[in-house]
């Protein structure tokens, strides 16, 4: 690459990024606001899992296809700025809801915007970048997640307490309209190799994926890893209110800080310790990503039996990097199996398991079964908490189902001539 290619691919980078930070604000702010929509409409755990999951992963998780198909023929810059600005503006509308019906719809508005966000945003970053530094560079476009988080807990936590809960949803949704219009007119879209070829059909993208070996169970244990981070995240709020009995504004800045710092770490060390030692281990992604979902399964347990904030704050540092630190090896594998002209698509099936188990299913798992824990419970005071608690630490147990796939990727990995790369 040259360096007029090269200075276009960082600036690209740094402002898809940017795109991702907006987009992790927008999606997980019903879980940061939950505790006060609850108490204002009568939500149940179970409705706000449907908010945080279903109503927004139902055509998520749908339309990542198709538009990734379209982002192999089109310009991927216009279609996630088109993206950006329908998302944002659905998230505004959450304000005006009066009910849960009206919540579910804009929360579907919000699932549709955002799928076209991230496959064409890694297809482009990939086309931009050379294969030994892929995993790397969708790592920094994968630190927009708990920028995200962390801008969308603190802004969204304070501005909720002090405003109310609808403000948070027309601040923090407003400003994306204005990042779209930069979006597609700064950055530039890059060459893709082979542009006279016609793209492959998604059947042939779809078999050349399900006969990677390393791709299946790195899509899987991703996938479990996804399921148990979003039920986890969620509700993590939710839990400091009610077992700690924290104001919102403050349980919401903890999360933001000690979300932040430890995602980031993760998935920022993630993707560089998968390109640092798969020069020397061909099956470093797999390994590194099992090592991360180990370590959350163990110390997550750990941070659920502490009877302080402050120490359930210190104790979820370490579990929550290693947590996501499968997101760089994961994308790295992914668009390193296919070719230039399939990225953006095997990016989209990636995310459509992801989130149809993850985002999809995470939230409501854990939402349902903190309500049969709590009923369980009985009349006492602290069923609430108590069942979301217990609810919690069965849903972290599926990190070592991930770690299992991961392991196995890793094999799968050093099993193959050219380290899976297409």
């Amino acid at each position: 690459m040259d360096a007029s290619m090269i200075r276009r691919g960082r600036l690209a980078l740094w402002l898809l990024t940017l795109v991702y930070v907006v987009n992790f604000v927008d999606r997980q702010l019903v879980g940061i606001v939950g505790q006060a929509m609850k108490a204002e409409l009568g939500l149940s755990d179970k409705q706000l899992g449907m908010l945080g999951g279903v109503a927004f992963a139902l055509f998520y998780t749908v339309l990542g296809v198709p538009i990734a198909r379209l982002a192999e023929r089109r310009s991927r810059i216009g279609i996630v700025a088109a993206s950006l600005a329908i998302w944002s503006a659905m998230t505004a509308l959450c304000g005006f809801a009066r009910g849960f019906p009206e919540l579910f719809l804009a929360r579907v508005g919000v699932g549709i915007g955002e799928a076209g966000c991230a496959a064409p945003s890694q297809s482009l970053i990939a086309d931009s970048t050379a294969p030994d530094r892929r995993a790397t560079a969708l790592a920094i476009f994968s630190l927009g997640v708990p920028i995200g988080m962390l801008i969308g807990a603190v802004a969204g936590g304070w501005i909720a307490q002090t405003l109310g809960w609808r403000v948070a949803f027309w601040a923090l949704g407003a400003p994306g309209i204005l990042l779209a219009l930069i979006v597609r007119l700064f950055i530039p879209e890059p060459p893709r190799a082979a542009l006279v070829e016609t793209p492959p059909s998604l059947a042939e993208v779809a078999r050349q994926l399900v006969r990677t070996p390393s791709f299946v169970h790195m899509a899987l244990g991703a996938s479990l890893a996804s399921f148990a981070g979003y039920g986890l995240t969620n509700f993590a709020v939710p839990l400091m209110v009610r077992t700690y009995h924290l104001p919102l504004a403050i349980a919401a800045t903890g999360f933001g800080i000690v979300v932040g710092l430890g995602v980031g770490i993760g998935i920022g060390s993630g993707g560089f310790l998968s390109d640092l030692f798969g020069r020397s281990d061909k099956g470093a992604p797999g390994l590194v990503a099992a090592f991360g979902t180990l370590i959350a399964a163990l110390f997550f347990q750990v941070a659920l039996a502490q009877g302080d904030a402050a120490m359930l704050a210190l104790s979820a540092f370490v579990p929550l990097a290693g947590a996501h630190l499968y997101f760089g090896p994961t994308y790295g594998v992914t668009v390193n199996a296919v070719g230039p002209r399939s990225r953006a698509t095997a990016i989209a099936l990636l995310l459509l398991l992801m989130n149809a188990i993850g985002l999809g299913l995470g939230p409501l798992f854990v939402g349902w079964l903190s309500d049969h824990f709590a009923a369980a419970c009985g009349a006492a005071k602290d069923c609430s908490a108590r069942g979301l608690t217990n609810a919690l630490r069965v849903d972290v147990l599926v990190y070592l189902w991930a770690t299992l796939h991961f392991a196995l990727a890793a094999r799968a990995l050093r099993l193959t001539p050219d380290g899976g790369s297409a």
